[in-house]
């Protein structure tokens, strides 16, 4: 290998770690997704209080920058594809690991997304049954609470358009 193919080559093994680091990345943006859905849910069954209320709009904000994490995992994870997308499709069998480890990665990805998913409409369920009795003012409405996990449903459907088949 000459020096410029052995260069080639170590860009190539430093974008696919890349993509592995990445996708670690949204794997814990969105395990924290998922505690912090069950935790709200588990608000829900509480009496109505300010306290209650505080805390659920505190996680939301949590909620809320955790899926940002995710998002722009995303858009970083495609950026790097699209990069060596070509060059993927050639070598993919010259780094079968790799390869493997994407995938695992990204089966990982879509499990947490499956769970958070299931997750929010339980949560969703349960804040309804009780946010249904009369509650102090200001008491968060079950349809806004999902109002975060909308535009990750939304963000997560358009990436899933975009994800390349490792």
């Amino acid at each position: 290998m000459n020096s410029n193919n052995l260069n080639q080559h170590e860009i190539f093994e430093t974008k696919l770690a890349l993509l592995l680091e990445v996708l670690s990345k949204k794997r814990e943006a969105l395990v924290g997704v998922l505690n912090i859905s069950e935790n709200q849910e588990t608000l829900y069954l509480s009496p109505p209080s300010d306290e209650r209320r505080e805390f659920l709009m505190e996680m939301g904000k949590q909620k809320q920058k955790q899926i940002d994490e995710v998002l722009a995992c995303d858009e970083i994870f495609q950026s790097i594809f699209d990069g060596i997308a070509t060059e993927f499709e050639l070598k993919k069998h010259d780094h079968k690991d790799k390869v493997l480890q994407l995938q695992a990665g990204i089966n990982e990805v879509l499990e947490l997304d499956v769970k958070i998913r299931a997750q929010e409409e339980k949560g969703k369920a349960v804040a309804a049954s009780n946010i249904a009795k009369p509650a102090a003012q200001n008491e968060i409405n079950p349809a806004s609470t999902n109002y975060i996990l909308g535009k990750y449903k939304e963000a997560s459907k358009e990436a899933s358009k975009k994800k390349p088949n490792a």
